[in-house]
């Protein structure tokens, strides 16, 4: 059963003593609040008859506000729905920034997006610091507001540059559904005035292979050589991402090839494992439990939030072994080396041994070849540094 009710909020009391009051709305044990605009200081409020003592001097006006949103308040519930969507008929077509991005993260929970939902969720996290407010208005995000929550991103937060465009873009994706969706005005668009901040180079972190074969050849034992195996695994498999490999199942290799789905864009990948990858597939085929790999228990992937909670908790302990594992093996700057990095190697090595643009893309599990562009152009420093040195390298032989 859904309820609602007005209720003080004395923890965001101002330094004049007033305190914000809010309609708190629960539905399937979701508790969503909305902001009333009326702030009293905390003796006139009576809780118990829900409405402002008529010794404050607006008294009438507050608690005539707050009876015609307790009947819309009403009427949302008769018609039943979670939390937000009776939220979203309280306030009306327009209604927040702050309430439809919650319905926004909402959904993607519903689609199983765990990654993206946490994304948005640190999206509203950071917008409601950065307006320092719960309830962020529409008329807010101006550009002027967009180019104040760069700064916040840049300055306060100490985002990187790209990070605070990838922000800005999710942001930008929220506003373009708020008008698909007509609860923003086309013409109230902030972007349409505003221009994301400029993508700068990214420097990835990457194995040469004469590194892949230092760390394969180091002896380890336990769980360092498990997450050593998982990593090389990860080489040879075109980059298999660390949720993808911990969740690998013993009967995705058939034939010496590999087939599964990619957990992050849904992509099906389909390719031959070289004898060095089947070794590993070997070493670990009769490991008691579903996964290849001995790191996810049986049962984590019963459900989909608790898998990815847990894959990304493992995947912080695995990081750490990768680490420690690569100062054995004498690989330089050991610290830099995450997981990820195998991906970052897999596409260096691929771009050093094929010209064919399409089949690294495909083996990355790429979408489209603009993106496997980006993602390789982080190297290309090396390569017009190689090709400078064969051009003027030798210039005393003329």
């Amino acid at each position: 059963m859904a309820s609602h009710k007005f209720i003080i909020r004395k923890g965001k009391a101002r330094d004049d003593g007033t305190a914000p009051i809010y309609l708190q709305i629960i539905a399937n044990r979701k508790v969503r609040r909305k902001s009333t605009g009326i702030w009293i200081k905390p003796r006139y409020w009576n809780d118990d008859k829900q409405e402002v003592r008529k010794s404050h001097e607006l008294s009438r006006a507050y608690n005539e506000k707050l009876h015609e949103l307790y009947l819309k308040a009403e009427r949302a519930r008769m018609k039943g729905g979670t939390a937000d969507a009776m939220k979203r008929r309280v306030e009306g077509s327009s209604g927040t920034l702050d309430s439809y991005l919650s319905a926004f993260i909402e959904k993607l929970s519903r689609r199983d997006q765990y990654w993206e939902r946490r994304k948005y969720a640190t999206l509203l996290n950071k917008l409601q610091e950065c307006f320092a407010s719960e309830v962020i208005e529409w008329s807010q995000l101006t550009p002027g507001g967009l180019e104040d929550f760069e700064d916040y991103l840049r300055e306060v937060r100490e985002n990187n540059p790209n990070t605070t465009r990838k922000e800005l873009s999710r942001l930008r994706r929220v506003v373009t559904q708020a008008v698909k969706d007509g609860a923003l005005d086309m013409d109230k668009d902030p972007f349409v005035r505003y221009d994301l901040p400029k993508r700068a180079p990214v420097v990835r972190r990457r194995l040469r292979r004469e590194e892949i074969a230092a760390l394969e050849a180091v002896d380890l034992q336990g769980d360092l050589q498990l997450a050593r195996d998982a990593f090389i695994f990860s080489f040879y498999a075109g980059g298999m991402r660390a949720g993808d490999v911990l969740q690998m199942r013993p009967e995705s290799v058939r034939e010496g090839r590999l087939r599964y789905t990619m957990m992050k864009t849904g992509q099906p990948v389909d390719l031959p494992l070289p004898a060095a990858a089947l070794a590993i597939v070997e070493r670990y085929t009769d490991t008691a439990g579903p996964f290849l790999f001995p790191i996810l228990r049986k049962g984590d992937d019963g459900d989909p939030v608790r898998l990815r909670k847990r894959i990304s908790s493992e995947n912080v302990r695995i990081n750490r072994q990768i680490k420690e594992a690569c100062k054995l093996a004498g690989i330089r700057e050991p610290e830099e080396v995450s997981f990820h990095v195998a991906r970052h190697s897999f596409a260096d090595f691929a771009r050093r041994h094929s010209s064919d643009l399409y089949a690294v893309s495909k083996a990355l599990g790429h979408k489209n070849l603009d993106t496997t562009e980006r993602y390789l152009s982080s190297f290309d420093r090396e390569a017009t540094d190689k090709l400078a040195n064969d051009l003027w390298g030798d210039d005393d032989d003329e």
